[in-house]
């Protein structure tokens, strides 16, 4: 049985969008999917950017996969790491303080 194919295309996107979007997505003020709709992209695409984001930084985009080469590297990939824990923080905070602040519903016995 021959499979052929029906002239799926992949769509390659810069560094620079690719970062932005996870960057978006990573601020919170959006959901995922609204992200990705509006980018014109699947959800899926930006979970898996998100991931590389998270795990190599910017250079998921721009380096080959190898790895820092020197100590400078290094430091500076850790650096970026340290900012985006600090980002996703300062947005945990926010929502723990959002809902702390939402009101609770009541709890009202209906006794007769």
């Amino acid at each position: 049985m021959k499979v052929e194919s029906f002239g799926v295309r992949t769509q390659n996107y810069s560094a620079t969008f690719k970062h932005e979007t996870v960057e978006e997505f990573v601020r919170g003020d959006k959901r995922g999917a609204q992200i990705a709709r509006e980018r014109g992209i699947d959800y899926s695409t930006l979970r898996k950017w998100r991931l590389e984001y998270d795990t190599r930084g910017v250079e998921a985009w721009t380096k080959p996969n190898g790895g820092p080469s020197t100590s400078e590297d290094k430091i500076a990939q850790l650096e970026r790491v340290i900012g985006q824990l600090t980002v996703e923080n300062l947005v945990l905070k926010k929502a723990l303080t959002l809902a702390r602040s939402a009101p609770k519903p009541s709890m009202t016995s209906s006794t007769p």
